[in-house]
């Protein structure tokens, strides 16, 4: 059962450490590649500028889920580390369970939120999307120009953020329960 455990954990840790480098990395060489484009042609890439803010938003909620889960997130760590060992452990127990909430109702009204102005185009992105749907011949390719697939963000955000608490949850009451047994 631990190593099902350890398994999901690294598991969990690589999917949101792959994501948040990713989108930083597209964002770079979109930006790069815009500005480079713009020095060489006097104009850039529509679809440049707004691309990498929607980037922006998946890196976030991938790195927010990578730092949960690493446990390398803010914290006041001046309350916080005046706290005897057994109470500090208790709190983070208790945050652990109201992330996983916090998590979950982060996943619904990003749903929510899609569900209702997700069919909203985006101005930037018509042109292109357009042009990309008539070369490709891909009806899928206009809803990239909705908010729809950026506003999904929110949902697996929420959704990965919930789950990194879940596994940080499992840790502690493992180490509580089991001090000797530590899962890492």
């Amino acid at each position: 059962m631990a190593t099902l455990f350890h398994l999901t954990r690294r598991l969990a840790t690589g999917v949101f450490a792959l994501g948040a480098g990713l989108s930083m990395a597209l964002i770079f060489l979109i930006v790069f590649g815009n500005a480079f484009i713009r020095y060489l042609f006097g104009s850039s890439l529509a679809w440049g500028d707004q691309v990498p803010v929607f980037l922006g938003i998946y890196g976030v909620m991938f790195g927010l889920a990578l730092a949960y889960v690493q446990d390398r997130h803010v914290r006041f760590g001046l309350i916080v580390d005046f706290l005897p060992d057994r109470a500090r452990e208790a709190l983070f127990v208790v945050v652990d369970l109201a992330v996983i909430v916090i998590g979950a109702l982060l996943a619904r009204s990003g749903y929510l939120f899609m569900e209702s102005r997700g069919g909203m185009r985006i101005s930037g992105l018509s042109g292109t999307v357009r042009s990309l749907r008539e070369a490709t011949g891909m009806e899928w390719v206009a809803s990239l120009g909705t908010l729809a697939p950026y506003q999904f963000a929110l949902c697996l955000g929420g959704a990965m953020l919930a789950v990194a608490a879940l596994i940080k949850l499992v840790e502690r009451l493992t180490s509580l329960c089991h001090p000797s047994s530590e899962v890492s």
